[in-house]
C-alpha cells in the first residue's frame, strides 16, 4: 500500500473513533438531557482542524488533484460529484453545529436541542458513509490507476503535508 493511502486510512480510523463518541455525547443528550457545550467545541474543534484541515485538505491538495490530473473523466466524476460535495456537506454540518452549540447555551430550548442533534448526528452519518466509500472504492481505485512514480511523489507530498502537524 502507498504511504499516502495508508496515512488517509489510518486518519479514517482516528475519524471514525471520534464519530462514534460524537455519537454516545448526542445519546446522553437523548436520554438524560445533559450536554457539555465544551465537549461539543472541542468536537468542532477536533473536526475542522483534524478532520477537515489536515484530512479532507490532504485528500484534495495531494491524492484527488492527481486522480483528476492523471486518470480522466471516471476520476472526476468520483471527485468531483461525489467526494467533494460529501466534503462540502460535512463543512455545512459542521458549521451548523458551532451555531446550534452557540444558540443552545444563550437558549437551551427543544429547537436548538434539535439543530445540535440534527447536524451532529447527520456529520457522524455522512461521514462514516464517506469513510467506507473513499477506503473501498476511492483509494483503491487511485492506487490501482495511478503510476507508480505518481503515486511515490504523492508519498513524499503526503509526508511532507504531515511534518507540520508533528512540530
Amino acid at each position: 500500500m502507498s504511504k499516502v493511502i495508508e496515512i488517509l486510512m489510518n486518519e479514517h480510523k482516528e475519524i471514525v473513533k471520534f464519530v462514534e463518541n460524537l455519537k454516545l455525547m448526542c445519546l446522553d443528550f437523548i436520554n438524560h438531557n445533559k450536554i457539555d457545550i465544551e465537549e461539543f467545541r472541542k468536537s468542532v474543534h477536533f473536526i475542522k482542524t483534524y478532520a477537515d484541515e489536515r484530512h479532507h485538505q490532504k485528500e484534495e491538495q495531494i491524492l484527488f488533484k492527481s486522480m483528476v490530473e492523471h486518470l480522466g473523466v471516471r476520476a472526476e466524476n468520483i471527485i468531483k460529484y461525489g467526494m467533494l460535495i460529501e466534503h462540502d456537506l460535512a463543512r455545512y454540518h459542521v458549521n451548523g453545529l458551532n451555531e446550534a452549540v452557540n444558540k443552545y447555551k444563550k437558549e437551551p430550548s427543544d429547537e436548538n436541542k434539535l439543530e445540535i442533534l440534527t447536524h451532529a448526528l447527520s456529520y457522524c452519518d455522512l461521514l462514516l458513509r464517506h469513510a467506507y466509500k473513499e477506503d473501498n472504492v476511492v483509494y483503491p481505485f487511485g492506487e490501482k490507476n495511478l503510476p507508480k512514480e505518481e503515486l511515490e511523489r504523492l508519498d513524499i507530498l503526503a509526508e511532507e503535508y504531515e511534518q507540520k502537524y508533528k512540530q
